[in-house]
């Protein structure tokens, strides 16, 4: 049984992690962080959650005791909580889950610098779809070869603070990597003018934020007479959530070393 603590826990992720989490016969929430001036700072986790008391009240910050007991943190909180979980892991050889949004190269280069003393994997996106959306993208493009236009279309809800999403220029960097395009000279985040045909070496990618949308992205193949769409359509948060559980449960126990999600699938 994997014992995870969750930092982010009084955000929409981080209670749908705790109560899918608490439910799940091979978890078991041991912690629940979140910022110190958050007002349900106190209160029981799976209270917050919904899910009844779980014995576990929701605290400001990650604790030494805390290292003897998880054996994975998930971190679905903002990149500066995010930095000190890193530091927080390394420093206590517990394993990590990152699925915080935002965070710089300089942010990346410690995850794979914690790498070295602990387990830890990072994701744009814990959708188990999403993630074999991406092995799709990567055979049908070689397969279809440079005669097909490929674009990017996302769709999120009116809150979402960053553009494209971290998925959309994932599997941009997929789309590049199966067709020795340049991540840097070839991908667009936006056509607009008077004059802006579509280069063939162009992959671009464009964002909506509609309402509650949950998520949808959607990679097109296309040519003269037809096209192939590979979409990934979210209903609900819990799919990301799911896939988060699922890595932390693989995750636990794994030697120190930088994962993803394909590992987890064992696609890689």
């Amino acid at each position: 049984m994997t014992r995870i603590t969750v930092v982010g826990a009084a955000g929409r992720m981080g209670r749908r992690l705790v109560a899918l989490g608490h439910a799940d016969p091979a978890l078991v929430v041991v912690g629940a962080v979140d910022a110190a001036d958050h007002p349900e700072q106190g209160k029981d986790a799976g209270e917050l959650a919904g899910v009844g008391p779980i014995g576990v009240p929701l605290s400001a910050e990650l604790s030494a005791e805390l290292s003897a007991g998880p054996s994975v943190v998930i971190d679905f909180s903002l990149p500066e909580g995010t930095r000190k979980t890193i530091a927080w892991c390394a420093a206590h050889g517990v394993g990590l889950v990152i699925g915080t949004t935002g965070l710089t190269d300089a942010d990346d280069r410690a995850i794979t610098a914690a790498a070295g003393a602990i387990p830890i994997l990072r994701a744009s996106n814990f959708s188990l779809v999403v993630n074999v959306l991406h092995e799709l993208v990567a055979r049908a493009a070689p397969l279809l070869g440079p005669g097909y236009d490929i674009e990017i279309m996302e769709a999120h809800h009116r809150f979402k603070k960053d553009a494209p999403s971290g998925t959309a220029l994932a599997l941009a960097q997929t789309a590049c990597a199966a067709t020795g395009r340049s991540f840097k000279d070839d991908v667009l985040t936006t056509r607009s003018g008077d004059d802006v045909p579509r280069e063939p070496h162009q992959i671009t990618v464009q964002s909506i934020r509609i309402g509650d949308h949950a998520g949808e992205h959607t990679v097109y193949f296309a040519a003269l007479g037809e096209r192939l769409e590979l979409k990934h359509v979210s209903t609900s948060r819990d799919s990301y959530v799911l896939g988060a559980l699922r890595a932390a449960a693989w995750l636990g126990g794994k030697p120190a070393g930088r994962y993803d999600m394909k590992d987890v699938l064992g696609l890689g």
